[in-house]
């Protein structure tokens, strides 16, 4: 049977688990990020960003769960009227529960896809970008090169949440040739699981026992 080793917030992970165990996989997976809620202050940026005509993303649905959780019922009423994206068919789902209709999803789920989807149509627009304090620029840069007025709006902040013991199993795991893919959800989530692998196995330990896993 397949090894598959992820990372997720804590909050995402067991249901995570749940779903790659039901899809066959044997799994091994830890907290990476833990999630911290934006202060105030952001959530009231977002609503006076919120001007006529103008067009909201979420970029995941951890910031729809922040919204939600900020704004509680009033959410909906907030972005009615305004034309609302998702990065993906998950956000989008999450959305359509809270009461917000999103009006269209990219052909390809990522940063890349919804740029494509919107530059042809928000020049001389304001895009109200909701998400994490560590997205990715390609989507900012995509959006004011296509001549959009950008507003990053970052409800909740990510934090490595530190090496834990399933951490270390799933580092003993590719170090033993135990595992036969890890996934990501996020350039992050990468980054602060291989760092801790560096941190353990020194640099040319850490590349050279990550050729025996496909990432």
């Amino acid at each position: 049977m397949t090894v598959l080793g992820f990372t997720r917030p804590a909050s995402k992970l067991e249901a995570s688990v749940k779903e790659a165990e039901s899809l066959g996989f044997t799994v091994l997976a830890a907290p990476s990020l833990e999630v911290e809620m934006a202060p105030e202050s952001e959530f009231v940026r977002l609503r006076e960003s919120l001007i006529a005509d103008s067009v909201a993303v979420f970029g995941s649905t951890t910031a729809a769960d922040m919204c939600q959780k900020y704004f509680g019922e009033h959410l909906p009423e907030l972005f009615g009227g305004h034309r609302v994206y998702a990065i993906g068919s998950r956000t989008a789902d999450h959305l359509t529960e809270l009461g917000i209709e999103v009006s269209e999803l990219p052909k390809e789920y990522s940063s890349y896809g919804l740029v494509d989807l919107l530059k042809e149509d928000i020049s001389g627009k304001r895009v109200v970008m909701i998400r994490s304090d560590s997205g990715t620029d390609i989507l900012s840069e995509g959006i004011t090169e296509a001549g959009a007025e950008l507003i990053d709006i970052a409800v909740y902040h990510l934090n490595d949440a530190g090496v834990t013991e399933d951490t270390e199993a799933m580092m003993d795991a590719i170090a033993e040739k135990r595992m036969d893919w890890i996934a990501f959800t996020s350039p992050m989530s990468s980054e602060v699981f291989f760092g801790h692998m560096s941190e353990r196995f020194g640099e040319d330990g850490f590349r050279y026992m990550c050729q025996n896993v496909k990432v």
